[in-house]
């Protein structure tokens, strides 16, 4: 299986590194990312809530408390993330890493210290790339996050560093703060197998999550009637490509090829901004990394597997057990397993596949339609 993704602002195919996460890295992140996706869902009105404190502390809900109202900033913007961490700023040329306050609002990301304050736009930032440390700065930092911002006439570079969860908790809320809310071209699906497709290109929204991302609007045709997103976990490739449009210009478009309904489908997105674009890629990329460096140790038999294809297939009410033939006492030992190595949410039905349980069992879909 390839993914490919946008490694610079001309696009191009670009497939997965090949680095190794495994043990406490990887069960880290998947605690991590599976919080973020119970904080997506907790308020549909809510980004994720701040990032707060120095140690990448993980802030959970019981689902029991009342919405907090935001901070707000001295101009009345919302705070949305808020931390202490080394980084260096604006590109300075001696790379000396500095201890200081990181905070963003929907507009801004800004680093501040007791002597100097770096503003970046929120539209200003052209690249997000995470785990990739710099050799200037690797003797002072674990893990980091670089923004690409344009200041003037001139581009520049931040890099911020420190505790792996806490920078990836970060990453993940500026990814969503440049591009919700973009307006996206969706042709869905341009093609289905390798065949191509009449589709119309619509006029849609764009809005990330870490599962997912959904185009609102447009009239995209779903079967369950909803807006119409690609669960990330069923990627099996993208990439960036050149068109020309009727008026000769050359507009960037990423196809992406995942699985719908247990068949291969490709859908292609564009839009008119090529940073916009180029960061769309980043963010495709790393959670396909992500997901699948997540499952790269983990072993499926071929029974616990058909209970993945089970869970994925059919509705809730099913009758698993009577479905694969085989007794409740059988069923409920192969959930504790999945359930063990992460690929399911719970060990006893009802239960839902977590996007390395999905990830499985699309790479099996894969292997069928091929």
């Amino acid at each position: 299986m390839t993914a490919a993704g946008s490694g610079g602002e001309n696009g191009g195919e670009e497939r997965p590194d090949s680095g190794t996460e495994h043990g406490d890295v990887a069960e880290q992140r998947s605690e991590l990312l599976e919080a973020y996706r119970k904080q997506n869902s907790k308020d549909g009105q809510s980004d994720a809530g701040s990032a707060k404190g120095s140690g990448g502390s993980k802030s959970r809900s019981n689902g029991k408390s009342k919405s907090k109202q935001r901070p707000k900033a001295d101009d009345g913007e919302s705070i949305i993330v808020d931390f202490i961490a080394n980084f260096v700023a604006g590109g300075d040329a001696a790379f000396d890493p500095v201890k200081g306050r990181v905070l963003m609002s929907e507009r801004r990301l800004v680093l501040a210290t007791s002597e100097t304050r770096t503003t970046v736009p929120i539209a200003s930032i052209f690249d997000i790339a995470v785990g990739q440390v710099p050799p200037e700065v690797e003797e002072f930092f674990d893990y980091t996050v670089m923004v690409g911002y344009i200041d003037g006439d001139y581009r520049r570079t931040t890099v911020i560093g420190g505790d792996r969860e806490l920078i990836e908790k970060f990453s993940l809320l500026l990814f969503r703060a440049t591009l919700n809310g973009s307006t996206a071209l969706v042709t869905h699906p341009a093609k289905v197998g390798g065949r191509v497709m009449d589709t119309p290109t619509r006029k849609t929204g764009l809005h990330l999550d870490y599962e997912s991302v959904t185009f609102t609007g447009g009239n995209i045709k779903t079967e369950q009637e909803e807006p119409f997103s690609i669960d990330l976990a069923s990627v099996i490739f993208f990439e960036v490509m050149e068109r020309s449009t009727d008026d000769g210009e050359t507009l960037l478009v990423l196809s992406v090829q995942h699985v719908e309904n247990g068949q291969t489908v490709t859908s292609e997105i564009s839009m008119t901004s090529r940073r916009k674009m180029n960061i769309l890629g980043r963010y495709l990329r790393l959670i396909y990394h992500w997901i699948k460096s997540d499952v790269r140790d983990v072993e499926v038999e071929e029974h616990e597997l058909e209970v993945l294809v089970g869970l994925y297939s059919t509705a809730e009410d099913i009758d698993l057990a009577s479905l694969l033939d085989i007794d409740t006492a059988e069923l409920e030992a192969r959930l504790e397993s999945l359930h063990e190595d992460d690929l399911i949410t719970d060990e006893e039905t009802p239960v839902d596949l977590t996007p390395q349980g999905r990830f499985i069992v699309n790479e099996e879909f894969e292997d069928i339609n091929v």
